[in-house]
């Protein structure tokens, strides 16, 4: 008989067992076979030719058994086990595929990632690799399960004997755990990373966290915390007049997507990714930390007076943020998208969506180019009545299909990796395609620039250009990003931030560049952004921080004193100077 006979004869046939067999040979599978970042990493931190070693892995493996026994065995009652059964088997599938492929941490960040991605980002991460990985891993054995007759028994019998399996299995798992208790101690306390790649415990602690946070939330009161926000006029403003100069001032801020600024030239890369920048009189600002590492959280945070520290991305969602605030101040706002969604922040201004944007030249089934962003600006920007405010959404370097985010034209570094799974490609091809988005954000940028540049007969404009995170591109085996923040490479957290001022902006808002350059390699953040703008913009507001305006010092006080004076005012600190 031949092996495929063998196993064909294996997985036809009929088999009758017990709830706990079932239940205990669905766990062997997980912490087996679902589990290799896992293994792979404790075996690298631990020296088997130590005495206790062996036994400490033992008490790892029986308490994760206990865990998931246990679980089973409480809310896989009767019908409701082999159902059970198979969700979590084909989710520890998925999860481990990504570990494995990807280094991906499951914690409620990611979780909030994943509910809020849509299908074109999601298509992307759905190779043949990973089908054929949860067919093997997840499909395959819920098939196996379903061949499966479970013995049953009389409720008040089959509850004794679940309580009885499940008091020997956390009892076993109790006295080994304690007999390695300084082991275990020790290495979790200085390897904490490695717990979280439990599976599929840490996934599904992950979810209920998720899910218990969704509700707990859901009735939370939205918050009018800008409902005093106020534009300024000044000496010196675009209302008072300055020299004859009544423009308008136009503040164009470019939110990038996946950027991390390791990789732009313009701070120090040894690759010239950003030749157009800098042909620019531009300030990189090159000490510049994310508030989170997966969009899902830095986007709603660099829009938020939440700070990175006391960040919760419901509570942001439940309150007023930046561009609220501008626009009760009676600035005009607008929110051009080229990404799934703006996260809850543009919800209340209006807003350019995808299909606005959308044209034959830039656009395909596939998604926009980021140049497709221009497509109808010039219309609103020649209408403005007001100081106005306006937020480009880039796909910028948005991964693993890093070579679809640039047209033809910007495949300067090659070769390139033409795939999804990074993890398949060189470091070089992986490099180089990224490296490719970097140069065509820095043609966006310049091309922003080049515009504004051309309507300064009629407004004063400026660009600030920040990315929500940034990106490993598989330094020390991690890919993309979303690793929780503690544990994350600077690769991931630290972004570029990037100013560009026309003359006649700098003239009204009274800014010392020279200044600005000197403040270049200050270490600032995300939590900087909503005050910089309310600041250079003119707005006033309670919770506005001059300390964390960028802006702030090199605005000179003596013509700056009727603004600082209100906003002093404003936030209840006399006449403290900011």
């Amino acid at each position: 008989m031949s092996l495929l006979q063998k196993l064909g004869g294996i997985l036809t046939r009929k088999y009758v067992l017990s709830s706990h067999t079932v239940i205990a040979l669905s766990v062997l599978f997980m912490i087996v076979f679902d589990n290799d970042v896992f293994w792979t990493s404790l075996f690298s931190v631990i020296d088997l030719s130590s005495p206790g070693m062996w036994l400490f892995l033992f008490a790892c493996f029986i308490f994760i058994f206990a865990v998931c026994f246990t679980f089973f065995a409480v809310f896989g009652i009767g019908r409701l086990l082999p159902p059970l059964l198979a969700i979590v088997l084909i989710l520890a599938a998925f999860t481990s595929y990504y570990m494995d492929a990807y280094g991906t941490v499951f914690d409620d960040v990611m979780v909030l990632n994943i509910v809020e991605t849509n299908v074109h980002e999601a298509m992307e991460l759905f190779d043949l690799k990973l089908w054929l990985h949860v067919l093997l891993y997840g499909f395959l054995p819920v098939f196996v399960l379903y061949r499966i007759t479970i013995r049953h028994k009389p409720l008040l019998q089959a509850l004794s004997l679940r309580l009885i399996s499940v008091m020997a299995v956390v009892s076993i798992a109790s006295a080994t755990v304690y007999v390695s208790y300084k082991d275990m101690a020790f290495v979790f306390r200085e390897n904490r990373e490695i717990s979280f790649f439990v599976n599929p415990v840490y996934p599904m602690r992950a979810i209920y966290r998720f899910a218990e946070k969704k509700v707990h939330d859901s009735n939370r009161q939205f918050l009018a915390v800008f409902e005093d926000a106020v534009k300024i006029s000044h000496a010196g403003s675009a209302d008072a007049g300055n020299a004859g100069n009544k423009h308008k001032n136009v503040l164009v801020i470019v939110v990038g997507e996946t950027a991390r600024a390791q990789n732009f030239h313009i701070d120090g890369y040894k690759r010239n990714t950003t030749p157009h920048l800098e042909q620019h009189k531009v300030i990189s600002f090159k000490n510049v930390s994310s508030c989170g590492t997966a969009t899902a959280v830095s986007l709603p945070c660099m829009f938020s007076d939440l700070t990175h520290d006391n960040f919760d991305d419901n509570a942001a969602k439940s309150r007023q943020n930046l561009l609220d605030a501008v626009n009760i101040a009676g600035l005009q706002t607008l929110w051009v998208e080229n990404n799934p969604d703006c996260k809850g922040v543009c919800d209340r201004i209006e807003q350019y969506d995808i299909a606005h944007i959308y044209s034959d030249e830039f656009c395909s089934d596939g998604g926009c180019y980021d140049e497709a962003l221009f497509h109808g600006l010039d219309d609103y920007i020649n209408n403005i009545k007001t100081d106005t405010v306006i937020v480009l959404h880039t796909q910028g370097s948005h991964g693993p299909a890093y070579y679809r985010r640039y047209p033809q034209e910007f495949k300067v570094f090659v070769p390139e990796c033409r795939t999804s799974t990074v993890q398949d490609c060189s470091d070089e091809e992986v490099i180089n395609a990224y490296d490719n988005t970097i140069l065509y954000t820095d043609y966006i940028l310049s091309k922003v620039i080049d515009y504004l540049e051309t309507k300064t007969a009629a407004i004063n404009p400026a660009m600030l250009y920040i990315s929500d995170h940034g990106e490993s591109l598989g330094e020390d085996g991690a890919y993309l990003h979303g690793l929780p923040y503690f544990l994350a490479p600077e690769f991931q957290k630290r972004v570029p931030l990037i100013v560009w001022l026309s003359d006649s902006f700098k003239q009204n808002k009274k800014l010392d560049e020279s200044c600005l350059n000197e403040k270049a390699n200050d270490a600032l953040s995300h939590d900087n952004v909503i005050h910089s703008v309310l600041g250079v913009m003119d707005v006033s507001a309670s919770l506005y921080k001059a300390d964390l305006d960028i802006f702030s010092s090199c605005r000179p006080e003596t013509v700056e004193s009727p603004l600082r004076a209100q906003l002093n005012q404003s936030a209840g600190v006399g006449s403290r100077p900011l």
